[in-house]
């Protein structure tokens, strides 16, 4: 009869530690979720035309993926689209041929572009929230 009495209390510790090892795993998984980063596919893809050498247009096609720091700065470029795509445009289509062309062309458009995003969000919203900006197309003609 003791037997079966430790038997029990043994059989509800553990259940007890399961429990709470599982809540606790739960958590810190739900944890590591709010700290990845929110990505954020613009659409539709930008089609602008830039400066060329002679009077024949120039343009670029490129689909952008922005990287924001949590769910909060996909809050604060949702909010702040029409801003956001206006601040690329305007970069992109300033843009000569020597500054598209080229791998390390578009890795310096990319690193400018972060600066040029977050500063014009921290101007509306006192905030910087994105991280990277992804070029997951980039065509020019």
């Amino acid at each position: 009869m003791l037997l079966i009495v430790i038997q029990k209390q043994v059989l509800r510790s553990a259940l007890l530690c399961f429990v709470l090892f599982g809540s606790i795993a739960a958590l810190a998984e739900d944890d590591r979720r709010e700290n990845l980063p929110i990505y954020i596919e613009l659409q539709p893809a930008f089609v602008i035309n830039y400066i060329g050498y002679t009077d024949k247009l120039r343009y670029l096609k490129t689909k952008i993926t922005l990287r924001a720091a949590d769910l909060s700065g996909d809050t604060i470029v949702e909010e702040n689209m029409p801003l956001v795509r206006d601040a690329l445009v305007m970069y992109l289509s300033a843009r000569n041929v020597d500054e598209v062309t080229g791998a390390a062309a578009r890795e310096e458009l990319r690193k400018t572009s972060i600066d040029i995003l977050n500063e014009t969000l921290k101007e509306e919203t006192g905030q910087a929230p994105i991280i990277d900006v992804l070029f997951t197309s980039f065509v020019t003609q």
